[in-house]
């Protein structure tokens, strides 16, 4: 709502149709730039958060080889040994995945958190309205 009285402020109540038309496709441009921005952060923060997670995964980690055996001795029933491999490696990469995606969600949130705080000081520069002023808005 401040918005909206913002664009309004100053203005005749003859252009409040025009006004209104352009603000409201200043907030449709506004969301769908805003949305891509997220979504391009997201997917680039989780492939990053991947490949450093991915590091730790080498036949040389005993953490790691402890869990593959771990997860093969209990998925691998009946699929033999490689069947039971694969669907231990498939859980382990399940496992990094989820988690360079929510340490990417972590990360877009802490952007948008310091993007809101840098904006709180556009507020003061704000035109103020007139005082004794009636602002007709429909």
């Amino acid at each position: 709502m401040p918005l909206t009285i913002a664009a309004y402020v100053g203005l005749p109540p003859e252009k409040s149709n025009s006004i209104a038309g352009i603000l409201n496709f200043m907030r449709n441009i506004g969301s769908s730039v805003g949305t891509s921005l997220v979504t391009t952060l997201l997917a680039r923060r989780a492939q990053v958060h991947q490949a450093i997670l991915s590091e730790n995964l080498s036949a040389s980690n005993p953490q790691l080889r402890d869990m593959l055996h771990g997860i093969t001795g209990a998925v691998g029933g009946g699929t033999g040994p490689l069947g039971g491999s694969q669907k231990a490696w498939a859980m382990i990469q399940g496992i990094v995945t989820r988690q360079a995606t929510m340490l990417a969600y972590i990360d877009c949130f802490w952007v948008l958190g310091i993007a809101i705080l840098a904006m709180i000081p556009l507020v003061f520069l704000m035109k103020k309205p007139k005082s004794g002023g009636s602002m007709a808005v429909h």
